[in-house]
């Protein structure tokens, strides 16, 4: 017989498709080829190729998760980004005090983190982001007063 005689007579006698016959003996089940092959009274090779047609291996099953969880956080940053960022308002008057100097930066940072996550992390733009966000760290830092003890300890 062939591949899709044994389709057809799987569907048949299980009255599912054969995607979903699969789907509950490898990750329902969590059956080996062999077991799972036994069950459905077929060859094992062709069990391993319905696996591995259908994507129900371990290691697929694992990748394709991973991928759709790294789609659905990129996505997620991105709409961050485009709620905090849908205008970036840089065109700030020039700072005169540390607290105006922090609101630029910020500014900065949060427009690069929209460049950022709208090129997907192609732009040559968003080169100065970590600068900035040292930047931001320095600032805080200042004015926690952990810059003078710094000083104060190398005296």
């Amino acid at each position: 017989m062939r591949y899709l005689q044994y389709k057809g007579v799987v569907e048949r006698e299980y009255k599912m498709s054969l995607k979903k016959i699969m789907h509950q003996l490898c990750v329902t089940e969590n059956l080996n080829a062999v077991n799972g092959a036994k069950k459905l009274g077929i060859a094992k090779e062709i069990f391993v190729y319905w696996r591995r047609y259908f994507r129900l291996e371990e290691r697929q099953l694992l990748f394709d998760q991973t991928i759709n969880d790294l789609m659905e956080s990129q996505t997620a940053f991105r709409d961050e980004a485009d709620k905090e960022n849908a205008e970036p308002n840089i065109a700030m008057p020039p700072s005169n005090t540390i607290d105006e100097l922090e609101d630029v930066v910020d500014a900065l940072i949060g427009y690069y983190k929209h460049i950022h996550y709208t090129s997907e992390g192609l732009s040559l733009q968003t080169a100065k982001l970590p600068l900035y966000e040292f930047s931001k760290t320095v600032i805080v830092d200042y004015k926690n007063g952990e810059l003078a003890k710094e000083m104060q300890k190398e005296s």
